[in-house]
C-alpha cells in the first residue's frame, strides 16, 4: 500500500531537485542578473522589442519561483505525512490523503481577479484555482522555456552585436572606398547606413533584440544590395576599361595603317601616271576627329557617365572599324599599283634573259619593244597601262618567234 506512495515521493523529490538546478543555473546567468537588476548589476531600463519579449518572461519567472515554493511545500507535506505513518496497520485514509496531495488538485494558486466586464450578477470578484502538482509542473515548464529562450536570445545579442556592427561598419568602409567613382546615390545609402549603425550602437544595452532585428532586416539586406550594385558597377567599369584598351589598340592600328597608306599613296602618285584610279587615304582631319572623340569619351567616363560612354564607345569602335577597312582598302589598292610596276620590271628583265638565251636579244622589234617598255617602267611617273601593253607585246613576239624556230 505504501510502495506506490514511496515511489511517487521519490519521483517528485527527483523532479524538484532537477527543477531547482535548472532554475538556479538560469538565475546565475550574468545576463539574467543584468536584466533583473541583481546585486552588482544595475537594472536595465529595457525598451522596444526586448522589453516586449523579456519583461513578461521575467514576470513569469517570478511566478515560477512562487509555483516552485508551492510545489516544494506540497511534496514536503506529503513526505512529512508519510513519515508519520506507522509501519503496521497503516490507515488507508492517510495513504489516500498523501496520494491526493501528490496527484490531486492539492495546490491552491493565488486567486484571479475577474474584470467587471466579464462578470454576471452572481459572479465572484475573484476565482480561486486549485491545481495538481503535475499540472503546475507543466505550467512551470512552459514559463521556464519562455524565460530561458528570452534570456538566451538577449545573451546571444549582447555577446555578438559588437562584432556584427563592427563587421557591418567594416563592410560599409570597404564599399565606400570602392564606390568613390560610382553613382553618388550609392554613397548616400552607405552614409545613411553608417548613421543608422551609430544609432543602433546606442540602443544595444536597452534593446539588443530590436537592434539584432534591424541589423538582420534592414542593414544586412541593404549592404548586400549595395555590394551587388557596387560589384556590378565595378564589373561594368572593368569592361569599359577593357573596351577602351581595345579602342586604343584600334586607334594605334589605324594610325600606323594611315601612315603606311599615306606613304604608299604618295609613292603611287609619284611613280604612276594613272593616279586618278588610286584610292586616297583618310585625311589627317578625320583621324584627329576620331582621336578627340575617344578623349571626350574618357573624360565622360571619369565623370561617372557610364551608360552614355558605353553607347558612345560602341559607335566609336564601329566608325573606327569602318576607317580601318577603308584605309586597308586604300593601302591595298595603291600597293597593288606599285607592285604591278615592280612586277612588270621583273617580267621585262626575265623576258630579256629568255631572249638572250634563245639568241633573239638583237631582234629589232624585240629591242624596240624592250626599250620602250624600259623607258616607261623606269620613268616617273609611269604610264602603267601602256607599259603593261608593251611587256605583253614583247612576250607574245618572243614566244611566237620561239615557236616558229
Amino acid at each position: 500500500m505504501t510502495d506506490e506512495i514511496d515511489q511517487l515521493l521519490a519521483d517528485w523529490k527527483h523532479k524538484i531537485k532537477v527543477v531547482s538546478q535548472n532554475l538556479l543555473e538560469l538565475q546565475e546567468l550574468p545576463t539574467y542578473q543584468r536584466l533583473c537588476g541583481s546585486p552588482g548589476y544595475p537594472k536595465i531600463d529595457l525598451t522596444g522589442i526586448t522589453a516586449t519579449r523579456v519583461t513578461p518572461a521575467l514576470e513569469a519567472m517570478n511566478d515560477l519561483f512562487q509555483y516552485f515554493d508551492l510545489l516544494v511545500q506540497v511534496v514536503e507535506k506529503a513526505s512529512k505525512l508519510r513519515q508519520e505513518l506507522p509501519r503496521f496497520l497503516v490507515s488507508e485514509q492517510k495513504v489516500e490523503e498523501i496520494k491526493q496531495l501528490l496527484i490531486g488538485a492539492s495546490i491552491e494558486l493565488p486567486s484571479v481577479h475577474t474584470p467587471l466586464a466579464q462578470r454576471e450578477l452572481l459572479s465572484a470578484t475573484h476565482i480561486a484555482n486549485a491545481i495538481a502538482p503535475a499540472q503546475l509542473l507543466q505550467v512551470m515548464n512552459h514559463a521556464f522555456s519562455v524565460a530561458r529562450d528570452a534570456v538566451l536570445a538577449v545573451d546571444t545579442a549582447w555577446n555578438h552585436l559588437d562584432y556584427i556592427l563592427a563587421d557591418a561598419e567594416s563592410q560599409i568602409y570597404s564599399l565606400q572606398n570602392l564606390a568613390e567613382s560610382l553613382d553618388p546615390n550609392t554613397l548616400d545609402e552607405l552614409v545613411q547606413s553608417q548613421t543608422a549603425i551609430a544609432s543602433l550602437r546606442q540602443r544595444v544595452e536597452q534593446d539588443p533584440l530590436g537592434v539584432s532585428a534591424e541589423v538582420e532586416q534592414q542593414i544586412q539586406p541593404m549592404l548586400v544590395k549595395v555590394k551587388s550594385v557596387v560589384e556590378q558597377a565595378l564589373k561594368q567599369q572593368r569592361q569599359i576599361r577593357e573596351r577602351f584598351a581595345i579602342a586604343q589598340n584600334l586607334l594605334e592600328k589605324l594610325t600606323a595603317l594611315h601612315s603606311s597608306s599615306l606613304a604608299t599613296f604618295a609613292e603611287s602618285q609619284e611613280k604612276i601616271v594613272d593616279y586618278l584610279i588610286q584610292q586616297p587615304p583618310l585625311t589627317n582631319g578625320e583621324l584627329d576627329a576620331l582621336t578627340q572623340w575617344l578623349k571626350r569619351l574618357e573624360t565622360k567616363l571619369a565623370e561617372g557617365l557610364v551608360n552614355p560612354v558605353m553607347f558612345g564607345l560602341d559607335n566609336w569602335m564601329k566608325k573606327t572599324q569602318e576607317y580601318i577597312a577603308s584605309e586597308q582598302q586604300a593601302y591595298t589598292a595603291n600597293s597593288t599599283l606599285l607592285d604591278s610596276r615592280r612586277e612588270l620590271r621583273g617580267r621585262l628583265e626575265a623576258l630579256k634573259a629568255k631572249a638572250l638565251a634563245k639568241g633573239l636579244i638583237e631582234d629589232g622589234k624585240l629591242s624596240d619593244l624592250a626599250e620602250q617598255a624600259k623607258q616607261l617602267l623606269y620613268t616617273r611617273p609611269t604610264v602603267l597601262d601602256k607599259a603593261a601593253e608593251l611587256v605583253s607585246q614583247y612576250e607574245k613576239r618572243l614566244n611566237g618567234m620561239g615557236h616558229g624556230a
